[in-house]
């Protein structure tokens, strides 16, 4: 849903290979599946067969947002839980949680695009904690180490027209987005200095872009409760 290449809703016809689904807002979109395209459903794998009017679907592959197709890689039918969860999640997004590619970095704020298109800054403080990768497979980073152009999804709360966040994850190229769950299950990322559990500051992010920020967002000082920033070889006591 979050890599904005992918469409869901209730399947209202099937002609086929082409599934026609319909939105909460009601746009039209249409599934075309192929030899290729891996249909699941409770967990196994299924065929176009198993898919009934009125079920709810994901569709992910090449998605054209004017002719409102998706020539479909993957598509999972949905039981009324997950299609539950999605709808909670979907309500939820850009208020306890977003994600987007970053268009600006500048002081402790960071500007993203998200997949609907619509620009959100995302703040950050001493409370903050960074991360990048999936979740069980995520490595602690600071905020130097978030370049423009990152995929990132974000935990927190709106607060004075930011989003504020209190978990911050940078994705794997190709990494779908985590919704509510992005955050990884090891130690701490925090702003600045060292993540906690470890004895330096991580080299920077691998696979990261090249393009470099004008300005670190380091220089304008450490917040208030963060860890200072450690230098080479410096044991922490």
């Amino acid at each position: 849903m979050m890599g904005g290449n992918s469409a869901h809703g209730k399947v209202t016809a099937i002609s086929g290979n082409e599934i026609t689904i319909k939105d909460e807002q009601n746009q039209v979109y249409k599934v075309e599946t192929g030899p290729n395209t891996h249909i699941r459903k409770d967990r196994e794998e299924a065929k176009i067969s198993d898919i009934h009017i009125g079920d709810t679907i994901v569709a992910g592959g090449n998605l054209d947002e004017q002719a409102k197709t998706v020539g479909a890689m993957f598509v999972m039918v949905l039981d009324p839980q997950q299609a539950a969860q999605m709808e909670k999640m979907r309500a939820e997004f850009g208020k306890t949680w977003t994600a987007g590619k970053i268009t600006a970095i500048k002081d402790l704020t960071l500007t993203v695009e998200r997949p609907d298109k619509i620009t959100q800054t995302i703040a950050v403080d001493e409370n903050t904690t960074f991360h990048k990768g999936s979740r069980g497979n995520a490595t602690d980073i600071t905020f130097p180490d978030i370049k423009v152009g990152d995929m990132v999804n974000a935990r927190g709360a709106v607060q004075g027209g930011n989003f504020l966040a209190t978990n911050l994850t940078v994705m794997e190229p190709g990494q779908r987005g985590q919704g509510e769950h992005g955050q990884g299950e090891r130690g701490q990322g925090r702003f600045g200095g060292a993540p906690q559990g470890n004895q330096s500051a991580p080299q920077a992010a691998p696979g990261a872009p090249a393009n470099p920020v004008s300005q670190s967002p380091q220089s304008q000082g450490t917040p208030a409760g963060s860890a200072p920033p450690q230098q080479p070889n410096q044991q922490q006591n």
